[in-house]
């Protein structure tokens, strides 16, 4: 029967701190938050071009795309390093939320033609 080290489980838990900590703090870099934002962007552009002619999604799709692009512009200033992490993750969830709902959109869009390629 072995018997764990206490050294070696607190050194476990401080590690797995550590990687915690950095990995959040990678999720709320700026770095991070505009590729997030270039991502989300990107989608747009493509649920523009795949989504019915519908005016109001196609005014919602615009609207993102504008926000992605303000968005990128604002992340560029020295301001928006100085933000406070809690406010950066609440932009990173919303920016993942936006990339989920641009992507359920795309996959209920109709297909563009009845003949299976």
């Amino acid at each position: 029967m072995t018997r764990r080290k206490p050294v070696l489980d607190w050194v476990r838990r401080k590690w797995r701190a550590y990687c915690s900590v950095r990995r959040s703090a990678a999720q709320v870099n700026p770095n991070g938050l505009l590729r997030l934002a270039e991502e989300v962007r990107t989608l747009a552009e493509a649920a523009r071009r795949v989504c019915p002619p519908e005016r109001c999604l196609q005014s919602r799709i615009r609207g993102i795309n504008e926000e992605m692009r303000r968005l990128t512009e604002i992340a560029a200033t020295p301001d928006f390093r100085r933000l406070a992490p809690e406010k950066r993750q609440l932009l990173r969830r919303g920016l993942v939320d936006s990339r989920e709902q641009l992507l359920r959109v795309m996959g209920q869009a109709p297909a563009p033609t009845r003949l299976l390629q």
